[in-house]
């Protein structure tokens, strides 16, 4: 199997002028020698620009692809960087076939039939790409194909026998619905926010995840709120020069893909951000940035790290999975599948609760989808409006009907503070 490796890579793009950010592929051969895989890369550079997290994801993608490759009879005597050229779509579909395979044999939930099926889509639209730019391949784009249907039973018995297991092992079927069990709609507990909120050594990340707890924002919009904003966000200023008669403040973004909206971010929300993080600690670590730069901190950061560097959405990922180890030995009930990512889905599922209380129990989907569709589209960013509703109608729905006594503690006014809504569980 060829060694191929992923690495992010920054510069000043010939293009845009601007800066470009995304990740790369380089193979490296038998003698140490390396070589960038130039067509993967410049899809990388084109179409994953906007955010170096679907970077990241698609280029583990074609990496796992190209690897895979590598090992078929087809492809020992064909250079690396014409994959491209000779994959075709049974290609795509003997890779899923193998992924299944190789998850039978280790009995392992993942990668779920969804996640193999989603990822070879990606793997697609790299070829889409190839053909619209004037590359050559030969992956059709127009058939179907290429994709492997895990639901014939044909499939699943092929599958089963050529993974060499136990006569009584799990199928297919069977790993796909543990897996939808372990990860089924839950939302962050009380409990479990604080835990965390508590576990970081750095208070900066705490203040991050109350924010997000309270906006929805994603961590990568998240670390562009600025200390002092300017044009349509010029009222975005330190809580204690605000103007308090609104009980919420605009704040335009741009988010994944490049799009503009605008958020409604709670007052109360400011004010503890004011008191916890900006004046504890901001001007302190203003005074580390110049000193680490050599230049003064711009308003437009606001977050800042003990060593006075600007958080990004990398540390966040980093510092919480750090945070959540510490919290999972300090809250024995603190459950592994707790990202920081959850907390984006805390604030429209309150909003929603709030929006609605007893509709949600009676009233068809369709009304309530055209009651608030556009306002969670806002905060949340999503350009898919049916599937956002979807699943935080299903997510509010759960956590109303099951407020008695249920571990969805959250069900308060979204009118309150995050801080005052963690609060209300002590009293």
């Amino acid at each position: 199997m060829i060694e191929i490796k992923t690495l992010p890579i920054k510069y000043k793009s010939i293009d845009s002028l601007g800066i470009a950010e995304h990740y790369i592929l380089k193979t490296v051969n038998a003698s140490g020698k390396e070589m960038l895989l130039s067509h993967p890369n410049l899809f990388l550079y084109h179409e994953t620009n906007d955010s170096l997290n679907t970077s990241k994801r698609y280029a583990a993608i074609i990496s796992k692809f190209y690897s895979y490759l590598s090992t078929q009879d087809k492809f020992l005597k064909i250079d690396i960087s014409k994959y491209h050229v000779i994959a075709d779509n049974r290609d795509i579909r003997r890779w899923q076939i193998d992924r299944q395979t190789k998850r039978v044999e280790k009995q392992s939930v993942k990668p779920t039939s969804e996640t193999i099926f989603e990822e070879a889509r990606v793997l697609l639209n790299f070829f889409k790409w190839l053909l619209g730019v004037g590359y050559i391949t030969n992956v059709s784009i127009h058939h179907k194909d290429w994709i492997a249907n895990f639901k014939s039973k044909r499939m699943l018995n092929y599958i089963q026998k050529s993974a060499k297991t136990a006569i009584d092992s799990k199928n297919i079927q069977v790993l796909d619905k543990e897996r939808r069990q372990s990860s089924s709609k839950s939302l962050i507990t009380n409990q479990e926010i604080k835990a965390l909120l508590n576990a970081y050594s750095d208070p900066v990340y705490s203040a991050l995840l109350k924010l997000s707890l309270g906006t929805g924002m994603r961590p990568m919009e998240l670390v562009q709120f600025p200390y002092i904003g300017n044009g349509k966000n010029k009222q975005i200023i330190p809580y204690s020069e605000m103007d308090k008669d609104n009980a919420t403040v605009d704040y335009e973004l741009i988010g994944k893909g490049k799009k503009q909206r605008v958020i409604k971010v709670n007052i109360k929300d400011l004010k503890e951000l004011d008191e916890q993080y900006i004046k504890k600690h901001y001007v302190e670590r203003k005074k580390k940035y110049k000193k680490k730069f050599g230049v003064d901190c711009p308003p437009s950061v606001l977050f800042l790290t003990k060593s006075g560097s600007p958080v990004t959405s990398g540390k966040i990922s980093s510092r919480s999975n750090d945070a959540k180890l510490k919290a999972m030995q300090n809250y024995p009930e603190f459950r592994e599948k707790i990202t920081f990512y959850e907390a984006r889905h805390w604030w429209p599922t309150m909003f929603v609760i709030e929006f609605f209380k007893e509709k949600l129990l009676t009233e068809s989907s369709e009304f309530l989808y055209l009651a608030f569709a556009d306002a969670l589209k806002n905060n949340m960013g999503h350009e898919d409006l049916e599937t956002t509703y979807e699943y935080y109608i299903d997510m509010a729905r759960l956590v109303y009907s099951a407020q008695q006594g249920s571990v969805h503690e959250l069900l308060v006014s979204p009118k309150k503070s995050v801080q005052e809504k963690l609060d209300e569980m002590d009293n």
